[in-house]
């Protein structure tokens, strides 16, 4: 009996599932990338910010995860280890440029990632500046990857219903009216190093 009367005692001070906490709700494991929708002041009022335009940069080139990185990598593109009709839902851009980047690689066996970098793109260093406009801006996007090797992409944003998105993509230093994302060819360009 003294064994019994031990036995509730400590049972009674202890929680009866220690890992799961007192109210049985599982706590979230911690998220790596920015999850944050940005939204723009109404088209009336004002213009989208530069902290507005660094946060669509963002989302488009996201802090790596375990899941989709290797090595020393940092960053990478927003649909990377996507895959499917889907593969760029988690992707803030405008619905004519996810059908242009679509029809870019498809039919084309490891084409590499529309929105830069190649095959695997993954990189070491990432650098946003912005230039705000009334419709929106444009995003200059510089990632590097070791010894000065870097690629730059501008991301011209527009604001659509009441979402910031990305509208077009060029390389830093070409001609937006006719090296865009639009014009034909662009996958084979879209590895911004020589600009």
């Amino acid at each position: 009996m003294p064994m019994m009367a031990l036995a509730l005692l400590i049972s009674c001070g202890s929680p009866a599932n220690p890992t799961s906490g007192a109210t049985g709700i599982a706590t979230p494991a911690p998220t790596f990338a920015a999850t944050v929708t940005p939204s723009a002041a109404p088209a009336s009022t004002a213009a989208a910010t530069g902290d507005e335009l660094n946060v669509v940069a963002s989302m488009v080139y996201p802090a790596c995860t375990p899941a989709n990185c290797a090595g020393d990598a940092m960053f990478t593109t927003c649909d990377a280890a996507s895959s499917g009709p889907d593969v760029f839902a988690a992707c803030p851009l405008t619905a004519r440029l996810v059908a242009q980047l679509k029809s870019e690689v498809d039919g084309v066996a490891s084409a590499p990632d529309p929105l830069g970098g190649g095959q695997d793109p993954e990189w070491t260093t990432q650098s946003v500046t912005t230039t705000p406009s009334p419709t929106g801006g444009i995003a200059h996007v510089v990632l590097g990857f070791g010894a000065g090797t870097t690629e730059k992409y501008d991301l011209v944003v527009i604001v659509q219903g009441s979402r910031l998105l990305v509208d077009d993509i060029f390389c830093t230093g070409t001609d937006p009216m006719s090296d865009d994302v639009y014009a034909a060819g662009w996958v084979a360009r879209s590895v911004c190093t020589a600009h």
